[in-house]
């Protein structure tokens, strides 16, 4: 099944239109919102779940039901915990494996099985699953789909990688040289989304994402952004007509957010992937959190403290799953010129 992307993104699109409050004001009517029980903010940060849905909803190309193929049943391939603290101007981003094995929460049901299997029952299942997981407290929630991803990336004029390695991924058919690249919004979505092309799988992707994340937020913060009316105005509109906020979402709350997010700025975002092992259940690939590296990154943003110094980054290889092609041989890490 082919899977989803980074939407750490839908962050920045907030940062890249905050002083653009007429924008918010006059599309806030776009909104899809979903009704959901949430915790009240505390001790001045706010506790954001972000998910990327496998959705094809806004795809209007033929050719890109042929890419993205029809998903069975919904799945949230992306899940990032987002922690803003405007007082000390100071964010944190948690990436969660989609494979990670956990406890799911439906109402008052509990299965064993994968975090990005509590999309499937509703925006409620994902918030109860990542607060049980953690024990962080959410307050907002943002999903954003693939139409949203591709049409807010070129509305900033697309994005520049640096590829450090040659990869190509056999199952969704993508493949980029290592070197510098600029990316439109469909060779963004397939780049952020390919996870069969190099040893560490989900691992490898999370971080392609956490570096993509920066490179939008370098983007956005130019003047050929911010000072073009008519992007902007293309930034706020793409990502209001496919995201999905709660609904106590409102719009003093996503300028209030954009503010903070101005003054955080791209070096005081700090990002983490969730520590863990690959491990296997009933034949399929999971990953199962390392509890003890995780738990003092899960007490800091109870907490609201930094994490810095607490946790050490961890990734583990992924093995080749029954049935997958093997990925393509890596080259030599490449430097891209400054």
């Amino acid at each position: 099944m082919l899977r989803g992307v980074s939407f750490a993104l839908v962050l920045v699109i907030v940062l890249g239109v905050a002083g653009g409050y007429y924008y918010w004001r006059t599309i806030s009517g776009l909104f899809q919102r979903t009704n959901v029980n949430l915790s009240e903010a505390v001790g001045g940060a706010m506790n954001i779940v972000i998910v990327g849905s496998d959705s094809r909803a806004g795809l209007t190309d033929p050719e890109d039901f042929h890419r993205f193929g029809a998903p069975a049943g919904r799945r949230s391939d992306t899940l990032i915990l987002a922690q803003i603290i405007p007082s000390q101007q100071r964010g944190v981003l948690l990436s969660i494996p989609r494979d990670l094995w956990v406890t799911v929460h439906h109402g008052p049901g509990r299965f064993e099985g994968k975090i990005n299997s509590a999309y499937n029952y509703g925006a409620q299942s994902v918030i109860d699953t990542v607060y049980a997981l953690t024990g962080v407290p959410i307050n907002h929630y943002i999903e954003v789909n693939f139409a949203g991803f591709q049409k807010m990336v070129d509305a900033i004029g697309g994005i520049d990688v640096c590829n450090q390695r040659s990869f190509y991924d056999y199952i969704i058919g993508f493949g980029l040289k290592a070197g510098p690249h600029h990316l439109g919004g469909l060779e963004a979505l397939q780049y952020v989304r390919t996870r069969h092309a190099t040893a560490d799988g989900d691992f490898g992707r999370i971080k392609r994402q956490q570096e993509f994340l920066r490179a939008v937020m370098s983007k956005v913060g130019r003047p050929s952004v911010l000072g073009n009316p008519l992007r902007v105005n293309r930034l706020a509109t793409a990502f209001a007509q496919n995201v999905t906020v709660d609904q106590f979402f409102k719009l003093p709350d996503l300028v209030r957010l954009a503010v903070s997010l101005r003054r955080v700025g791209q070096n005081q975002l700090e990002t983490y992937s969730l520590p863990g092992r690959i491990g296997n259940v009933a034949g399929q690939s999971v990953v199962f959190v390392n509890q003890t590296q995780s738990e003092p990154l899960f007490t800091a943003l109870r907490e609201v403290k930094d994490p810095r110094g607490l946790m050490a980054q961890t990734s583990s290889p992924a093995p080749t799953s029954p049935g997958r092609r093997p990925a393509a041989p890596s080259a030599a890490p490449s430097a891209c010129p400054a």
